[in-house]
């Protein structure tokens, strides 16, 4: 898997996000992410993320409730997509 193929898996079902903070932004944050060779930095970056993403959607009029529902679905995707990713570099994490 290539750094490309895992942001478009992980932005595929995000269009409520990539409209309230845009998919350049959206998409930079999650190739950081991806680009990013250890774990704890990695899932640092994640989580930050994830905080704007709920702040944003917020913003946007969704509910805490939802926002917190679909930040939640979004990290566990760029989560897995970067195990996948940095499994098939042969890299044990």
């Amino acid at each position: 898997m290539k750094i490309e193929d895992a942001v478009t898996a992980v932005t595929a079902e995000a269009s409520a996000l990539l409209s309230c903070l845009g998919q350049p932004v959206v998409a930079y944050h999650v190739t950081a992410i991806m680009r990013e060779a250890d774990l704890e930095h990695a899932r640092q970056m994640q989580l930050a993320l994830m905080r704007r993403s709920i702040e944003a959607l917020v913003d946007d009029g969704l509910e805490d409730v939802a926002a917190e529902r679909f930040a939640s679905q979004f990290d566990g995707r760029v989560g897995s997509t970067w195990r996948l990713l940095h499994a098939s570099d042969g890299v044990a994490h």
